[in-house]
């Protein structure tokens, strides 16, 4: 066997297993992902049949919901085969073995919802910190001008500013009329 092929193991045939392959013997697809996601679970002897109840039941609720469509089946399978199998997610596992987690609401789980609460911050950290990045500056007050008119309200009472995102980037200008709160850019000014 090359080492490149990554070994599933093997998995006792258990009378629920049995019971759920029986109903779906006849597609080889659907028996092996109730087996890909059985070993996924990697229960102890005293929890295989309720591992295999559990499979079958997430393998089901796999199949309503994208039935029409065999290439999502499967990408879903594999996804949730995959978050079974990290190490880090083992809340996943802890939750449908416990019964605080249905496999209906797990077939339904998306990625972002299977990740682990560390994972779950850090990616708020990094999309509330893009966020704040590529937001116009707040509170920098800019240059008085009486030279620039606003095309919404017509005055010129406005401030010009210019922000640099970074040292190698070119300073962008930036108005705001101070009647209206309007801005706009240098491609928008009507100068007096």
């Amino acid at each position: 066997q090359p080492s490149n092929i990554p070994h599933t193991p093997s998995v006792q045939a258990t009378p629920g297993l049995k019971a759920h392959i029986s109903t779906v013997s006849s597609d080889s697809v659907r028996t092996k992902c109730v087996q890909l996601l059985l070993a996924a679970l990697c229960p102890e002897a005293p929890e295989q049949d309720k591992a295999a109840e559990l499979a079958a039941g997430i393998e089901q609720h796999i199949h309503e919901l994208h039935k029409h469509n065999q290439a999502k089946y499967k990408a879903c399978v594999r996804s949730k085969v995959a978050n079974l199998r990290n190490p880090k997610h083992g809340h996943l596992r802890q939750g449908l073995l416990s019964g605080s987690l249905s496999p209906e609401a797990f077939g339904r789980m998306s990625a972002e919802e299977m990740a682990s609460v560390e994972l779950r911050q850090l990616r708020e950290e990094y999309s509330s910190q893009g966020v704040s990045e590529r937001q116009l500056p707040r509170g920098i007050e800019g240059m008085q001008t009486q030279k620039i008119r606003c095309k919404r309200c017509g005055g010129s009472d406005c401030r010009v500013t210019q922000v640099r995102g970074s040292p190698d980037e070119d300073a962008m200008t930036f108005v705001t009329c101070s009647g209206c709160g309007q801005q706009w850019y240098h491609s928008g000014w009507v100068c007096l």
